[in-house]
């Protein structure tokens, strides 16, 4: 069991500024893919928002991928999916501190089984609360968040990620490079707009040392204000406007996941055609993405996310 120790360091006053104890960084936030990729590159861990299926950095994880950061740390809200999924697949990841990964109602990731299978990569034992541990010490700029009110089960028993501070058991902070988001609106600012649960998306946004939104549409500072702001814009260092940026999943409020999208995944992955698949859909720019996925598709999905 690791213990703890209390660093006062550059970072961590970053941070403590990031949580807002002082002014926000000023100048608009709007970037464009291109630039997100050129500073992905050196990127070692990275945290993804959203939860299963819904609200996923989709195309911000394509931009990852062709940025080529590799043996990353790979973290998330508790439930992942094909976002994860393909980052293992590519051979990209080298550890992940994920409960859950899979396609949902569609079944197992099948990137993140083999991998598991063969064992190249690192698959921390952990449950909600030593995840969300982890983002509450960060956020909280404490050295250790205490575990007894956050709902343990048995993975705590002699778990390597617990540390102890005195007399205290509990979780170290997690804190990432890098953070991606997804929200439906945000505006030039960084405010982002959700409808519904934002999940785990603010204390990633507090436990990382860089921010990145997808947005699906742009919106003024005034309709975000009005509509509500589930994230402000201090939190937020960058915000790429991508159209159905969360496909092949879900944008809550404004189109559902494609389910058909992703079991020819499933099934193509299975059958040994990941690199077909990479090549086709991952290593294009968002346009091109889009490009493949039929108009009256995504019409269709944007549909199913109203009468819903």
């Amino acid at each position: 069991m690791a213990r703890c120790t209390f660093v006062t360091s550059a970072a961590a006053r970053a941070r403590g500024r990031r949580n807002g104890c002082e002014s926000p960084r000023g100048g608009r936030t709007i970037t464009s893919l291109l630039d997100v990729e050129r500073r992905l590159q050196d990127v070692r861990s990275v945290a993804l928002g959203g939860m299963l299926l819904e609200n996923r950095p989709s195309t911000l994880v394509r931009a990852l991928l062709r940025a080529g950061a590799t043996r990353l740390f790979l973290c998330s809200a508790p439930a992942a999916s094909w976002d994860a999924d393909v980052l293992l697949g590519a051979g990209r990841v080298a550890t992940v501190r994920i409960p859950h990964i899979s396609l949902a109602g569609l079944g197992a990731a099948p990137a993140t089984r083999r991998a598991a299978a063969t064992g190249t990569v690192v698959f921390e034992d952990c449950d909600e609360a030593l995840l969300l541990g982890g983002f509450l010490a960060a956020s909280n700029n404490v050295p250790i968040q205490v575990l007894h009110n956050l709902g343990t089960n048995d993975l705590v028993e002699g778990n390597p990620l617990l540390i102890r501070c005195g007399d205290l058991l509990g979780v170290a902070p997690l804190r990432v490079d890098v953070a991606l988001l997804h929200a439906p609106l945000g505006d030039a600012e960084g405010n982002l707009v959700h409808f519904g649960s934002r999940w785990a998306d603010l204390l990633m946004a507090r436990s990382a040392g860089h921010v990145i939104a997808q947005v699906d549409h742009v919106i003024t500072t005034a309709v975000a204000a009005r509509l509500g702001v589930s994230i402000p814009g201090y939190l937020v260092d960058e915000v790429v406007e991508a159209p159905f940026g969360a496909h092949p999943l879900g944008s809550v409020g404004a189109y559902v996941a494609d389910l058909d999208h992703l079991a020819a995944y499933q099934a193509t992955v299975k059958a040994g055609g990941f690199a077909g698949y990479f090549a086709r859909y991952c290593e294009v720019d968002h346009l091109s993405y889009l490009d493949q996925v039929p108009a009256a598709r995504l019409r269709e999905l944007e549909r199913a996310a109203r009468s819903g």
